[in-house]
């Protein structure tokens, strides 16, 4: 007598015919044992389901929270990007009136578009590292909005290697070595008890793969 057990390949048409008996797993059941896997290992699962409204809404621009895993490869880098300033801490009768992000293996390729009153700086030494600051030349001009449509897709950049969420101490130096975050910086905010800095990092960064600036 041949045993079957739900689950195993079956070979023979007995067993092909007892394997019709066998509940058929769902698709949730059948993803289990891999989520499973993932949250017992301190990792969740690698798709974050979105409503249809939210995708659509983030499609066009890549956090860098999702680039920053990226392992680096002659594949993947350099990247050309249209870069965006967002997130910035704005509340109630506050304005920015300045920002500066210092940058790491960032070549900055092209300003696209300049903000009415503004100064716009970028540009990198002859080491990796480089600067992307703005300022406003007087109130009316400062920025009142989180996401700003006037940092929106304003620079074009090409990154050389994955994004660094944050500085990395090396070996170098008797343990003093220094690889800096790809992004970091502060907006200066007009607030009624004066100006305040607020720090910004790379959350604060949007990039939108394009290889030149928008059409005007």
């Amino acid at each position: 007598m041949s045993l079957f057990t739900c689950g195993v390949e079956a070979m023979s048409a007995p067993a092909r015919r007892w394997a019709s008996r066998c509940p058929r797993p769902s698709s949730s059941d059948r993803f289990r044992p891999y989520f499973d896997d993932k949250r017992r290992s301190g990792h969740d699962p690698v798709a974050d389901i979105r409503n249809m409204a939210d995708y659509l809404s983030m499609k066009s621009l890549f956090p860098l929270l999702l680039l920053a895993p990226t392992p680096a490869s002659a594949a993947n880098h350099p990247r050309t990007y249209l870069l965006s300033v967002i997130g910035l801490p704005v509340k109630d009768t506050q304005s920015v009136k300045a920002f500066s992000i210092e940058t790491w293996g960032v070549e900055f390729i092209s300003v696209c578009r300049i903000p009415g009153g503004w100064r716009i700086k970028a540009g990198r030494s002859a080491s990796p590292n480089g600067e992307l600051s703005g300022e406003g030349s007087q109130g009316a001009t400062w920025l009142n909005q989180s996401n700003p449509k006037e940092l929106r897709a304003f620079v074009l950049v090409t990154l050389n290697a994955p994004i660094q969420r944050a500085d990395i101490r090396t070996s170098d130096a008797g343990g003093k070595g220094l690889i800096p975050a790809t992004f970091k910086g502060y907006a200066t905010l007009e607030t009624d008890d004066g100006d305040r800095r607020f720090p910004l990092t790379y959350r604060n960064v949007m990039l939108t793969p394009a290889s030149t600036c928008p059409r005007r």
